[in-house]
């Protein structure tokens, strides 16, 4: 230990600052975000109140009650870093002049991305029967959140939620700013995950925030179950690894679409079996017309990966100029209990009943250049999802591209019924 180090005196000096700033950064973010709800509830958040149901006061002064303890060990680990770089056991910058800004946004970046990941495989370890009552019984108490829950937290949970930064540090050296930044973003983004209402911008289109960024929603719904959505800030680990609540998407959506009578969506059963292989999660399912404009080269009957589903393009109904396609014959009809199959996943929950036959799952395309349809969109029934996306005519057939965030792509190639016919005409002895 450094000679002129006295710990007792450090902590009586130091650890004070530490635990205002804890609380404080608690209850200012979490007071703050109430009143924005509070101040903007009639004419915007009740119409985005996740559950019917309210917390009670007593839900309230446990959360609370709760929170400040989590917020007493976050300080205590806190103020073990800062004895841990007093002596030199961790790298903290205080100023640019060694590591410069981009150092700074790397690392931060880098932080923030880490404990998304950290978060998921630990929160889904404390799910495990073993853990969960000693470390993640109490935040589950509250079933409605509210942004007071943030922080309600077991002292086992508070302690482990609390490792990340010291375990990180100790691996990554950080500016001490790039450090105040992270624990600020994880607060209001943790109380925003709590506030009850759908507090992110949302459309018709699910997830219209990246697709990547998890909503109030997505940890909503996690409180109302507990056996899916386990991630933070992100949605790909629960993407990834299948844990991501089947109606997660439609959940979100059904705001935009219905905002002011807005209900709980049905539960969705198992999802519909795969129509086809899909160009970027869209179904492989659009239909054909036989009055298809016969002057355009993608109007008429076009088959999609494995005969899955007949296509119809045509002129869209009001715009001539722009050509649109709709599901008009399934290779298997019926799901697995003999019903006709339902777009089940759509983000409009007065939809999910209509048969997938006769839905319009391409909108709005134009030629952009010759043999080239672009500026439309792409309704993927299997996810309930639109995305961008453009065709191109290539020696006879049709490729289909998809994008979503414009970035992420995928491409299909479809051709004419009786083209494939043929073929198979041919193979025969």
């Amino acid at each position: 230990m450094l000679p002129d180090f006295d710990l007792w005196c450090e902590f009586s000096a130091v650890f004070p600052i530490i635990a205002s700033i804890e609380a404080g950064r608690y209850l200012i973010t979490a007071g703050l975000f109430s009143v924005v709800i509070w101040a903007f509830w009639r004419n915007h958040y009740s119409a985005r109140k996740i559950q019917s149901r309210n917390a009670a006061p007593e839900d309230y002064r446990r959360e609370i009650l709760a929170s400040l303890r989590t917020a007493l060990v976050f300080s205590c680990v806190g103020f073990g870093m800062y004895v841990a770089y007093r002596l030199g056991w961790l790298t903290i910058y205080q100023d640019f002049t060694i590591k410069g800004p981009v150092y700074f946004i790397l690392t931060l970046a880098a932080m923030i991305l880490a404990q998304d990941a950290y978060f998921y495989w630990t929160h889904r370890a404390m799910h495990h029967p073993r853990l969960f009552r000693s470390f993640h019984w109490t935040h589950h108490k509250s079933k409605t959140p509210t942004p007071w829950t943030a922080y309600a937290f077991d002292v086992p949970e508070a302690l482990l939620m609390a490792a990340f930064v010291p375990l990180w540090v100790a691996i990554v050296p950080m500016h001490d700013l790039a450090i105040f930044s992270f624990v600020t973003w994880q607060i209001v983004r943790n109380v925003m995950g709590h506030a009850g209402v759908e507090m992110h911008p949302v459309s018709g289109k699910p997830s219209r925030l990246f697709g990547w960024w998890n909503t109030t929603t997505h940890h909503d719904l996690h409180h109302q179950n507990g056996s899916s959505n386990f991630g933070l800030y992100f949605s790909w680990w629960d993407r990834w690894t299948g844990t991501e609540h089947p109606d997660y998407q439609a959940e979100v959506a059904a705001f935009a679409m219905c905002p002011i009578r807005r209900k709980k969506p049905t539960r969705v059963g198992a999802k519909v079996a795969a129509i086809g292989a899909l160009t970027l999660g869209f179904c492989g399912a659009i239909a054909s017309d036989a009055n298809a404009q016969a002057g355009s080269a993608i109007a008429g009957n076009w088959a999609t990966n494995g005969f899955g589903s007949i296509v119809q393009f045509r002129p869209c109904a009001g715009s001539p100029e722009t050509m649109c396609g709709r599901i008009v014959w399934l290779w298997a009809p019926n799901d697995n209990q003999g019903r006709p199959r339902v777009d089940n996943h759509n983000p409009d929950r007065n939809l999910r009943v209509r048969s997938l036959i006769g839905v319009q799952i391409v909108r709005g395309l134009r030629q952009t250049a010759p043999g080239v349809w672009g500026d439309g969109s792409l309704y993927n029934p299997d996810d309930g999802r639109t995305y961008t996306g453009a065709i191109q005519v290539r020696n006879g057939s049709l490729e289909l591209r998809g994008c979503a965030l414009g970035v992420f792509c995928q491409t299909q190639i479809w051709r004419r019924p009786n083209d494939v016919l043929q073929a198979v005409r041919g193979l025969e002895p």
